[in-house]
């Protein structure tokens, strides 16, 4: 499982990699930020599936899972992408994250932010 996770982000670990040597780029200190929080995430991640498998949860229930969540942002890609959503005012798509609509200023409600467990 942990190896399906980590395998997915191969290709932005190596894009930050490239950008280690650049002087734009993060420096030592971000990456060991995140291979701290990596590694820690790493360890809830197993904790949470050996609780789960002494339940009686199988490695096929839990890849079905992991296939219909990632399936649910509609697009297939290891991750689970938050989608835009609708500006009230103008009807533009406002970007997930954004706080206001970006053609009006339309203040976006924290309600209305999609959530990536929307259509879960």
């Amino acid at each position: 499982m942990v190896g399906y996770v980590l395998g997915e982000h191969g290709r932005q670990s190596a894009r930050l990699a490239a950008q280690a040597g650049s002087r734009s780029g993060p420096s030592s200190d971000d990456f060991l930020g995140v291979e701290d929080r990596v590694d820690r995430l790493t360890l809830i991640v197993a904790a949470m599936w050996s609780l789960l498998e002494e339940q009686g949860l199988t490695e096929e229930q839990l890849h079905e899972r992991i296939r219909v969540l990632d399936e649910a942002d509609g697009t297939p890609d290891g991750k689970m992408t938050p989608q835009p959503t609708t500006c009230g005012s103008c009807g533009a798509k406002v970007g997930a994250g954004l706080t206001a609509c970006q053609f009006c200023g339309t203040v976006v409600a924290a309600t209305d932010q999609p959530s990536p467990f929307d259509k879960v």
